[in-house]
């Protein structure tokens, strides 16, 4: 038998769960407003890191981090020369650790820093393949995703933080020598792997890279520019026109989509879907049953991204053209008829229905604005996730929870503020 990489063998070993509960279709408001990035060159990549810390790549070398949410962008390449041409794809795991993809001269190359990028050190070049996307799935372990060379998808393996690449034995073959995929066609959601191609196929692993298996994404166009799952059964991928998978991709079906031209990015959580397409930023609360347009910038978009894990009401980054970044926040509003009216004690209601599968609703009210927890745990208190944590005004609230990813069982939810703490149980019957 043929023996895998080991990176391969510890992802197959170690498949625990592939989305964690997540709160879906919440009752949030969001804003978009364009910060200053410092520069007026042309971006292609971001890559959102948590709600403070975020970066940017584009044209002629451009990095750009911001650690403060956006208040503030400082120039993450101040001593060119290491890193030249166009930025494709970027990754990072905080304010000082980041990784990203260039091509230059017909070359492509693979770059990384540790210190804010003050400094960049090349880890991998190749005049063979273009580099077009890259995911750190840890500090030590991540892919990269290459054309192909000799019919070989060029997917690299890194297990030492990105400081040496190698060929993936498990790379699939190419349907031909020509085929390419780019930056905003891939996704990595362990044990899930997704990317597009040049073929508007999309190619897919279930099991973290030791098998792929090749899809008919059925859009129009020539490139898969953009792929997005919320969760391991629904996504949707992108051209010149969008499909939607609910089976974890394995078959596509076509949906319509508002705008016209390419459909560069797409992102998203539970039933929410944002995608952009020139000029343009739309969503969609119905996995993209309908679309409106929620925000129009000066100049195109290229890229969009919000950080992986969130939970709650979203946030990200969008950038393109002309040094153009955009910011979108969300913040959760109330519920309820009496919206004008404060609450006079805390309370954390009982969810409904329950039991439940997969969704529930939890209410809770708090009588002044403060900073809130709202907490999910496990039948013996582990802590599974927080959905949902942040300053909010007095009111009472509505939260919609998904135990899409949690087996059958008892859980317990538990809202803490400064004065008031309060757990109650749930059951979730598979």
């Amino acid at each position: 038998m043929k023996k895998l990489h080991p990176f391969i063998s510890l992802l197959s070993a170690a498949l625990l769960l592939i989305f964690t509960a997540k709160a879906v279709g919440q009752n949030c408001s969001y804003t978009w407003v364009q910060q200053n990035s410092g520069t007026a060159s042309q971006f292609t990549t971001v890559k959102a890191v948590n709600e403070l810390v975020c970066w940017v790549g584009g044209a002629g070398a451009q990095v750009r981090r911001t650690t403060d949410g956006g208040a503030t962008w400082l120039n993450a390449n101040p001593n060119p020369g290491v890193v030249a041409g166009m930025t494709n794809s970027i990754d990072a795991i905080d304010g000082n650790t980041a990784w990203l993809t260039s091509t230059n001269g017909g070359s492509t190359f693979i770059y990384k820093t540790t210190n804010g990028g003050a400094l960049w050190q090349q880890v991998f070049t190749s005049a063979q393949t273009r580099i077009f996307g890259l995911k750190m799935i840890s500090a030590s372990n991540g892919f990269a995703f290459g054309d192909p060379v000799s019919n070989v998808w060029q997917l690299l393996l890194t297990t030492n933080g990105g400081l040496n690449w190698q060929l993936s034995p498990t790379a699939p073959p190419a349907q031909s020598n020509i085929e390419t995929c780019l930056p905003g066609s891939f996704q990595v959601s362990m044990p899930n792997i997704w990317w597009g191609t040049s073929i508007t196929t999309v190619y897919r692993s279930t099991n973290g890279g030791v098998s792929f298996t090749s899809h008919d994404a059925n859009v129009s166009g020539i490139y898969i520019l953009a792929v997005h799952y919320n969760s391991a059964g629904t996504g949707l991928s992108a051209s010149i026109s969008m499909s939607r998978s609910t089976n974890g991709g394995e078959s596509y079906s076509s949906l319509p989509a508002p705008g016209a031209g390419n459909i560069e990015a797409i992102q998203g959580e539970g039933d929410n879907f944002w995608f952009i397409r020139g000029t343009n930023i739309y969503r969609s609360t119905n996995t993209g049953g309908t679309w409106e347009q929620v925000h129009t910038t000066a100049q195109t978009l290229m890229n969009m991204d919000f950080p992986d894990g969130l939970t709650g009401c979203q946030m990200g980054w969008a950038v393109g053209f002309g040094g153009g970044i955009y910011k979108m926040t969300g913040s959760l509003v109330g519920a309820g008829n009496n919206q004008n009216e404060v609450p006079e004690r805390y309370l954390l209601k009982q969810n409904y229905p329950n039991p439940f599968n997969p969704e529930t609703v939890i209410e809770f009210s708090i009588p002044k604005n403060e900073f809130i927890e709202l907490k999910l745990y496990d039948a013996i208190g582990n802590e599974l996730s927080v959905l949902e944590s942040g300053n909010l005004t007095a009111g009472s609230y509505s939260y919609k929870f998904s135990a899409d990813g949690l087996s059958s069982g008892i859980f317990f939810y538990t809202l803490k503020t400064t004065d008031f703490t309060d757990t109650k149980k749930m059951l979730i019957i598979k």
